[in-house]
Parts: structure tokens; sequence; C-alpha cells
């Protein structure tokens, strides 16, 4: 039998076109690699989903395809079982990014194409980039592409997002100087399987490891900072859950609120003590890194990076409706508008 390292990399991804049809897959991307990760070949099937194309994401994806462009291509059925030659190939380690995602949608569209259910094991890239690097949410492919300077790029296009899951590995096996089969050992891989129309997830005891350690982490600190904020004197700004955790996963970085004499005294390198409001408060320290001032939430708006002040898909009117239901115009014109640039600290 061959070992491991001879084997073949498989990386796969796969886009849907419906959130209300389970399985309405319409692209699966393949990239196909020797043992040292030499493509052979980079791969699109492009599917007919049989289902009107619904794009009304959380996050709005531009798939730069439309139904009609589908409309002669083979169904999910037809390409099983060329699709299965290769995800079966027991010589061939199978991987996707954020696979859980990926294995779920496979299984679906075999239930909705009521045909035989793959059966083979997998590896998840964005498992082994978390405990590779000890990172609690993960990465993007958006953000992978511009960490190892790949410019080619298109987000959700199955075949380059196959690629750079491909890459993903590759870079993490060399971070670690490790073969494949010896960072398997190292960070106690136990790939997920597919099977019979369901599957188990990837296991990495390694990132179970520094989950706990970093909860631990986070436990030690919020009696800190509780302490801290019973000896009075500390700056506290209270936000909404949805707001506060992307504060904490440093997607918004920028906060802002209108000028009051408080709020004036804040300096560059202060803290900033954020409290969810939930049954439970929880507290984020933060840093102010930079100060900025507006006439209007309107302006700073304009001004601003719409991702950073937690506003990533939103428009200006939804972001002012927000804005004026927490501050009154009246106090948006004779205070106005200061942007606090923040940074998380552990100390």
């Amino acid at each position: 039998m061959r070992s491991v390292d001879q084997m073949k990399y498989l990386a796969v991804d796969l886009e849907a076109c419906n959130m209300f049809v389970k399985g309405s897959v319409f692209s699966v991307g393949m990239v196909l690699a020797d043992e040292n990760f030499n493509i052979i070949f980079k791969r699109n099937y492009w599917i007919n989903p049989l289902c009107r194309f619904a794009m009304k994401f959380r996050k709005p994806i531009d798939f730069k395809v439309t139904k009609d462009d589908l409309f002669d291509k083979p169904t999910f059925a037809e390409v099983r079982d060329e699709l299965a030659t290769y995800l079966e190939d027991k010589d061939t380690i199978v991987m996707a990014h954020s696979a859980n995602n990926d294995m779920f949608m496979f299984n679906e569209a075999c239930k909705r194409a009521k045909v035989k259910p793959f059966t083979f094991r997998f590896i998840c890239t964005q498992m082994i980039y978390s405990a590779v690097y000890d990172v609690e949410n993960g990465i993007g492919l958006d953000k992978v592409a511009v960490q190892l300077g790949r410019d080619s790029f298109t987000h959700h296009q199955a075949d380059d997002d196959s690629e750079m899951a491909l890459y993903l590995l590759q870079h993490c096996l060399q971070k670690l100087g490790l073969s494949y089969s010896e960072a398997v050992k190292k960070l106690g891989i136990t790939p997920g399987k597919m099977s019979g129309g369901s599957f188990t997830s990837m296991r990495c005891a390694e990132l179970g490891r520094l989950r706990a350690r970093r909860k631990q982490r986070a436990y030690a600190l919020q009696r800190k900072w509780q302490k801290e904020l019973r000896q009075g004197g500390a700056v506290t700004m209270h936000v909404e859950p949805r707001f506060f955790d992307l504060l904490k996963c440093r997607s918004k970085t920028i906060e802002l609120r209108t000028l009051d004499e408080k709020r004036a005294k804040i300096g560059i390198g202060d803290p900033i003590y954020f409290i969810k409001e939930s049954q439970h408060p929880i507290v984020l320290k933060t840093k102010v890194t930079a100060i900025e001032h507006f006439p209007s939430f309107d302006e700073a708006y304009s001004a601003l990076d719409h991702a950073a002040i937690g506003f990533r898909d939103s428009g200006l009117v939804e972001f002012l409706d927000k804005m004026y239901s927490i501050y009154s115009d009246e106090k948006e014109f004779t205070r106005g508008v200061v942007a606090f640039h923040l940074d998380l600290t552990e100390d």
C-alpha cells in the first residue's frame, strides 16, 4: 500500500444558488495535485441547478453567472459519477475550506437528485489553519489569497476557492516544516467521513487544546476587566450583541458616538471597555488608536470604511436609521460625531 505522502490532494468547493432549496448546487470546483502540490488539473463543473436563482444571502455574492447561462449544462445527477471517481479515490486526500458546509451541500445535492451519496474521508483547511496559527475565527479564502500573494483569485468562483484551499494546506505544512502525515500526527487530526448521506466532521486534537486554553484565558481576562470596572473611573460603552461580536472578531474597529464632555476627554492610548447588552454582560477591553471628528453621521458614513463601523452590507438609510434610534438629530447637530479607532487589548 502506498504511503500517505505519495497520495494525491483534491481540493473541492461547492456553490449553491438558492438559499431556500437545499442542494441547489450550480458549481463544483475541483483542483487535483500530486504529493508535491503540483497541480494536475483545475476544473469547474457547471451544473444546471433546476431551480431559480435566489441570491439574497446575508453577504451579497456576485457569482457572475445566471440561470440562463446554465440552461444547457448537465444536472447534478449527470455529473455525480464523474465527481465520485475523484472524490472516492482511496489514494486521494480530499479537502475543503470550512469543509462541513461543502459536505452538507454534497449530501443535500445527492438527496435532491435522488442519486447514491458519496463515500470518502476529508479534511478541513479552515481547522488546520486555526490550529497552526492559533486563531479563534479561522480565515476567509479572500484573505488567504492576500496572505499568500495570489493575485489571480476570484472569491466564490469554485475552482479558484478550491485552488486557494490547496495552497493553504501547502502553506500550513511549510509553516510546520512537516510532511502531511507528520502534520496529521502532530496536530492529532482525524479526518471527517462522508457515508450513507451523512457525515462526521474532522477532528483536530491540537485545535481542541488551543480552544480550551483560549477559553481559560478569556475567563481570566473577564475577571480582571470586571475588577477594573469595579474600581471606578473607566470609560464604558454598552453595545448590542451583534456589534460586540464584530468588535471581538476585529471586523468592527471603529465606534461612532455623539461627542459629549466625557468622550471629549478620551485620548489616544486610553482604554474603552465595551459591555455586551445581554442577560450575562460580557466585557471587552479596547485601546484607542486614533480619533476623528465629523459634523454628522452622514459624513462619517461617507468617509469611513463601512465594515470597520459595523455596517458592511448596509446602505446609508439603514445606517442613519440605526444611529437616530440611539441619538437624536438634535444631539448630532449640537455635539457632532466622534469616531474612535480601536484595537483589542489583552492586558
